[in-house]
């Protein structure tokens, strides 16, 4: 069997080039809930407010110098992509996002305290790739420093919008 390239890691320049739908909602759904230009606090989200999004949802944890993700609740969707639950556990632990470029998102995402998105692949593990489209958000539970992350991820080929 013969190995794949990896997809290109890709950076969107804006939320404006996401193309699907669900990221959109969240992204419009995470706007709603931010106090100017503050990312809200975890304690804004509310689970119910976007059940259909769950499955799709990661939330991790940050901290700065050096950068440290830790991915504390992981949906299932993502899980069955991955082939791994990987709620609790560092991003240097998780396999399939070896070198896909996310934790230069997240690192943005922090140094920026705007959202990231964009589109890569993970590590399917057996010589393939899965492309997913992404977006993390920041949240700041102090109104100052980002310490967390509401992500998400959809594998496959985005959606295209009419």
């Amino acid at each position: 069997m013969y190995q794949l390239e990896r997809p290109p890691h890709l950076v969107y320049a804006g939320v404006d080039e996401v193309q699907s739908a669900n990221i959109r909602t969240l992204i419009d759904y995470w706007r709603s809930k931010c106090r100017g230009d503050t990312p809200p606090p975890r304690s804004a989200i509310e689970p119910s407010d976007i059940r259909p999004l769950l499955p799709y949802l990661v939330l991790a944890e940050l901290s700065q110098a050096p950068l440290e993700i830790v991915y504390r609740l992981v949906g299932t969707a993502v899980a069955k992509a991955h082939r791994d639950d990987f709620t609790g556990r560092s991003h240097d632990t998780v396999g399939s996002l070896a070198g896909s470029g996310i934790e230069d998102a997240y690192r943005r995402v922090l140094e920026n305290g705007a959202p990231s998105c964009g589109r890569t692949g993970l590590d399917a593990g057996d010589g393939s790739w899965i492309g997913f489209e992404y977006a993390i958000l920041p949240l700041s539970d102090d109104g100052r420093a980002i310490n967390k992350c509401l992500a998400i991820e959809c594998p496959g080929e985005p959606e295209r919008s009419a």
